[in-house]
Formats: structure tokens, C-alpha cells, sequence
């Protein structure tokens, strides 16, 4: 009896405009045929019918090109399906041309060499870069590690697989804009194959619930239930991160000194426009979800500094191991990118103590902080620029000096119109009374300003303080000619 072989050959089917479309037929024994197309088209002339290839002439050299490519394909995946090595649909779906021009180009070889090229400086690729380890992640969850690193021919074999994999690990409105912005990168690549809504077709948004956060009043109420040195830890994270402009949990463990802009600078308190405590110390640093986008933030606004102080002071009598005791501002001697196992269980410790007390995680912070900036009518571009979702790029060097008041003066206002030194106040009242607490929660700092009644920083609204602060100096009665200052003392 005859041995059946499987059978790959060339053929090619007429356009309506006279050119040929390649195909290659798949046969085996008696069995139903199959055309895959090559997505190659020739010029009618170009075509060998005899020899069932591409001309050799000059005229003809890039269809060859292609072709020949084409060819050494075809007989690989012959040699394999004649040896079982693959699977029929394998070997269908590595035929197109497309699959073999795009084999070994990965998703991020393309967007780093070719997509980027033209773009302007600060597009932002790192949150592409980002988007693409949760896909990766996603498919390797899904045991499809072969998938790694993605190609671009996957998002036409694997579609679905990519799609759902990042649906199961992402909530659905995160994963549609991951798939968007590669959808973006994919369509500049080949946008017959990967027009708009090519990865997200029939697939919509959730309306979204926006996200409330903690009242003042909320928070004040929450300090009876602080009957423990956990929940008053979980209480002062809390409190320093809305002072730190509502910064994420994760980003808080990163505070360190060497983040500190001011050259040779004490940490001391500052309070606005007061004698003494009028030097602001600034920290530099990046949003984990914006590596790019470096922004500053005042780190030393009363009380921030006292309320980071104490919850120093509790983490070493609830984690003395964990404690830092040799860089200031830094709270753990570990953070989120050391030990980010670490981190995941502290996260889960803030979530738990929090919830019990507030009824809301950690991370309503950043919410109760830009309720209060809307409540004072800060407008939304410098909404975004306070908790790290927009910056100028370069250092605090290169920002304006306008900027980076306003800002502060808004930081202060946000504080101010919070009340956060009134509940800290109150905290600090609540500690001494509670018999569970055996420390002296109380600066130096906090005692004088309790006794001078001093509650906020700004004594009008944000913008007519920042008005005042940037009025232009009278011109000085200064005579050019002569060298001298005129007028009389």
C-alpha cells in the first residue's frame, strides 16, 4: 500500500485589478484540501506557470525576495508534517507571509526600534513598557510561557488567548486600555491587519463609580477606635501618606533621604511665612504607575514630620526588626522594590486595620486628598501635577519658580482645609489618655503650637495668597547716571 504524504504546493487565484494572490494548497492522500492565503500579490507577469515560481528577472526582484522566502517555509513545514514533528492548523497558521516577515519581531523590538522613532521626547514609553510585563505575566499565568516573548504574529494566532488572559487578571476597564494602547503600537505596525479596535471589537468600558473618599469628620470619629498600637500604625500611615499628597502606599516605603532636593538641609518643621520654620525641604521621586514623570512634593509641611516621626517611633515597638534606624525619612529597611513580598503583607496589614477603623483601604488617601483640592477650586491640570499624574519633565531645576509655589501654596491649603492638624491634635490627646499606649507621642513643636492655637498654615484662600507672594517689587528709586539711590531716609 501507498504511503500518504502530506502535500504543500504553490497556486495562484486572479484579482479583479489582474494581478495573482499567492496561495499555497494542502493535501493529503484523498483527504478535503486546504487553501491558506500567502498574503502575497504579483503583478500577473511576474508568474512562472511552468515552474510555479516568481520570475528571476531584475523587474521582479522584490516579489522573488518574498517568494523565496515563501518557498523555504513551505518546504520546512513539509519536512515537519511529513515527520509528525507538527500539527496540520500549526502548520497553517505559519504559512502567510505575514507570519514569516514578523517570526522572530517582538512586540517590544518593534515599539522600542521602529514605533518610537519620530516620536517626541517624554511619550511616555515606560507605561508601555509596563502594559507589556502584564500581558507577559498574564499569558505565563495562563501556562503559556512558549509565548514568551510575545510577537507580533501572536496577536493574529493568539488572540484570544492574550485577550482573555488579561482580562482574568486585570479588572475589565484596566485590561480594554492595556489593549488600546497596544492596539495603538499594533495598527502603526499594519494597519490593514490591525485596524481600531482590533483587540477590544465588542468589548466596552464599565461606567465608572467614582471613587469617594475620607471625610475629615470620618477620620476625626475613627481615632476611638485606635485601642492598639497596630491600628494606630495603620491610623499615622494613613495620615502621612494624605500629608505626602495622597502618595501610594507602596511609593511611601521608597522616601528616603537621598530624595531630598535641598542641599545640606535639617529635617525641621516648616510653617508658612513663620520666623524660624520658613525653610521648605523638598523630595523628588517618581509614581510607581508613572515611573516616568518625576514630580516634587513639600515633605516637610506641618505636620508631616511629626506624624512621620511617631509612626517611626510605633513600627519599632510593633516591627523592631523592620525598622529603619539609619536613614531618616526612610520608615522600613526594606521597601517595595526590595521586597516586594514584604510590601504585599504589609498592604494586606493596612488593608485589614484601615477597613476596621475608616472603612476604606490606604489608598483613599489620594481621593480625600483631591476632594479637598476640588472643594478649594484647584484647578484640574494642578490637581493631577499634586499626586504624580502630570509633571513638566526634567528636575525641579528646570521648573518654573511660579509652579512650584503654587503648588506648595495649594499643598498647604489642601492641609489646611482638611483640618489635618486639628485630628492630629486630637490623636495625639486620644494616645496620652489611653492606658494600652506607653510612649509620649508629643514634640516639642506640637506642644507650642497647641499653645498658640496655631491650626493652619494659610490665613486666606490659596489664590489670593499666591497673588500676594508673586505682586512685582516697587522699582527702586535708583538714578542710573549718577551711581545713586534717590529720595531721603
Amino acid at each position: 500500500m501507498k504511503n500518504k504524504n502530506h502535500n504543500l504546493s504553490f497556486i495562484t487565484r486572479p484579482k479583479k485589478n489582474g494581478d495573482l494572490s499567492i496561495y499555497v494548497k494542502y493535501q493529503f492522500g484523498s483527504a478535503n484540501q486546504k487553501l491558506i492565503k500567502a498574503d502575497l500579490v504579483i503583478p500577473a507577469k511576474a508568474w512562472d506557470n511552468k515552474k510555479k515560481e516568481v520570475k528571476s528577472r531584475d523587474e521582479y526582484k522584490n516579489y522573488r525576495i518574498q517568494f523565496r522566502k515563501l518557498a523555504t517555509k513551505r518546504q520546512e513545514l513539509l519536512d515537519k508534517l511529513n515527520t509528525n514533528e507538527i500539527e496540520v492548523n500549526d502548520a497553517v497558521n505559519q504559512l502567510p507571509l505575514w507570519y514569516i516577515n514578523d517570526a522572530e519581531k517582538t512586540l517590544e523590538y518593534y515599539f522600542t526600534n521602529e514605533f518610537l522613532k519620530g516620536k517626541p521626547k517624554g511619550y511616555g514609553s515606560d507605561r508601555y513598557y509596563t502594559i507589556f510585563r502584564q500581558i507577559e505575566q498574564a499569558i505565563i499565568k495562563a501556562n503559556r510561557q512558549d509565548l514568551i516573548p510575545i510577537k507580533l504574529y501572536h496577536f493574529t494566532t493568539q488572540k484570544s488567548l492574550i485577550v482573555n488572559s488579561l482580562l482574568e487578571n486585570q479588572k475589565k476597564n484596566t485590561a480594554i486600555g492595556y489593549l488600546e494602547k497596544v492596539n495603538t503600537v499594533l495598527k502603526e505596525y499594519d494597519p490593514a491587519k490591525y485596524p481600531d479596535k482590533y483587540l477590544t471589537k465588542n468589548m466596552d468600558k464599565d461606567p465608572v463609580v467614582r471613587k469617594r473618599g475620607v471625610t475629615n469628620q470620618e477620620l476625626y470619629q475613627s481615632i476611638s477606635k485606635i485601642t492598639s498600637y497596630k491600628r494606630l500604625e495603620a491610623f499615622l500611615f494613613w495620615m502621612y501618606s494624605f500629608c505626602l499628597r495622597g502618595l501610594d502606599g507602596q511609593d511611601v516605603t521608597l522616601v528616603e533621604d537621598s530624595m531630598i532636593v535641598n542641599d545640606g538641609v535639617t529635617l525641621n518643621d516648616y510653617l508658612f511665612q513663620t520666623e524660624h520654620y520658613d525653610e521648605q525641604i523638598h523630595i523628588e521621586l517618581s509614581r510607581k504607575k508613572t515611573r516616568a514623570r518625576e514630580f516634587t512634593i513639600l515633605i516637610n509641611a506641618y505636620p508631616t514630620l511629626s506624624i512621620h516621626q511617631l509612626l517611626k517611633q510605633v513600627i519599632a515597638i510593633n516591627r523592631p526588626d523592620e525598622v529603619n534606624n539609619e536613614d531618616e525619612l526612610k520608615l522600613f529597611k526594606w521597601d517595595r522594590i526590595t521586597n516586594k513580598r514584604k510590601w504585599d503583607l504589609y498592604a494586606d496589614f493596612l488593608q485589614g486595620r484601615l477597613t476596621e477603623m475608616i472603612g476604606k483601604s490606604f489608598k483613599s488617601t489620594r481621593h480625600s486628598f483631591t476632594a479637598s483640592a476640588e472643594r478649594l477650586r484647584v484647578p484640574i491640570d494642578d490637581q493631577r501635577t499634586l499626586i504624580g499624574n502630570k509633571s513638566k519633565s526634567g528636575s525641579i531645576a528646570h521648573y518654573s519658580p511660579i509652579d512650584e509655589v503654587r503648588h506648595d501654596i495649594q499643598h498647604l491649603a489642601v492641609l489646611d482645609q482638611y483640618q489635618i492638624i486639628k485630628i492630629y491634635v486630637k490623636l495625639l490627646q486620644h494616645i496620652k489618655k489611653q492606658p494600652e499606649f506607653d510612649i509620649d507621642p508629643v514634640r516639642h513643636i506640637d506642644q507650642m503650637l497647641f499653645g498658640d492655637k496655631f491650626t493652619k498654615h494659610l490665613n486666606d484662600t490659596w489664590s489670593k495668597v499666591l497673588d500676594k507672594m508673586i505682586e512685582p517689587d516697587e522699582l527702586m528709586d535708583y538714578d542710573l547716571d549718577a551711581n545713586v539711590f534717590r529720595g531721603t531716609l
